[in-house]
Parts: structure tokens; sequence; C-alpha cells
């Protein structure tokens, strides 16, 4: 569900909203290498971005999930049970993430929207 309509579903009163914006480890050695030998920026730093809609009141049951970055099919589709079966924000945090990979950054979000926090991500 996107976070529009999940707003319009259940009041943004009602929701927590994670997010994160990234750049993933297997693009920066890369762009390390092609930066030292030609001087060139291959790809924009933290261009991928990750987002989980959740209802407070349901103990922060994942009602949706957003990924805007490389292979987002096969991650999307990997995370799409957990959200039919109702996961919640919880179940992803005691999840052990893959490393190095993006897919791992749903088991670690810790920004959210209303904390007015940069959500942008340093690091591994």
């Amino acid at each position: 569900m996107s976070e529009e309509l999940a707003i319009e579903t259940h009041g943004e009163e009602n929701l927590e909203v994670y997010h994160s914006y990234l750049r993933p480890l297997e693009w920066k050695t890369n762009q390390e290498f092609h930066d030292i030998k030609k001087g060139v920026e291959h790809r924009e730093d933290n261009s991928c971005f990750l987002k989980m809609v959740t209802l407070k009141h349901e103990n922060e049951r994942v009602i949706g999930l957003h990924y805007v970055g490389p292979n987002a099919g096969e991650l999307m589709q990997g995370f799409a049970l957990a959200v039919k079966l109702k996961a919640t924000k919880a179940d992803f945090d005691d999840t052990v993430g893959i490393h190095p990979t993006v897919a791992e950054e749903f088991t670690v979000l810790k920004v959210t929207k209303s904390s007015g926090k940069d959500p942008t991500k340093r690091g591994c």
C-alpha cells in the first residue's frame, strides 16, 4: 500500500513511516575504482530509497514496503510474503540481514518521517 493510500485509509496519525536513502555497497567500491582511475563519478551518492509504512495501533504491522534501486523486483518479491502474512516492524528488526545487500536495510530501518531526522544512510 502506498503511503498516500494508507493515510487516506487509516489516517496519518495512525501510521509510522520509516525511510532511508543509501548507496549500495556494491556501487561504492566500483565507483571509488573509477573515480581514482578516471576521476569520473558514475553514480550519485545515496541514490536508492527505502520506505516502510506501518500501522501504529496494530503493533506496527507493515502495510506498505517500497524500494527504488537495483534489483528491485527480486528484492521486493522476497518481502511480499512477509507483508502478506502481516509481519510487523519488530519481525523485520528480528531478521538477520544478509550483508552486504540492500535488502538488509529493511532490517535496520530506524529513521521515521515523523522524527524529522535526516534519513540519509552513511557507511555500512
